[in-house]
């Protein structure tokens, strides 16, 4: 298993609009009018938790991306040598 520590933030964002906003807009988009255009927004709540190699390799995977995003393998071992447990 990997021995680096791996970090998950969740922000919980609100915002405010007199339209509902458009399906096709991403967060980017929003967050952009919120902060120059005709939108109210605020971070109600970020949360920060540490988390292994493995657990981050589902999280990855859950997000449509792949462990190897952060040189991971499919079961959360950094796929570097230097990172691997010697005996």
């Amino acid at each position: 298993m990997s021995k680096r520590i791996y970090y998950k933030t969740t922000y919980t964002v609100e915002i405010l609009s007199e339209r509902p906003i458009p399906e096709d807009w991403d967060l980017v988009a929003v967050l952009e009018e919120a902060q120059t255009g005709s939108y109210s927004g605020d971070v109600k709540r970020c949360i920060v938790e540490e988390v292994d190699g493995p657990t981050m390799a589902v999280l990855l995977r859950d997000q449509r991306s792949s462990p190897d995003f952060f040189m991971l393998d499919e079961e959360g071992n950094h796929i570097w040598e230097e990172d691997q447990e010697t005996d």
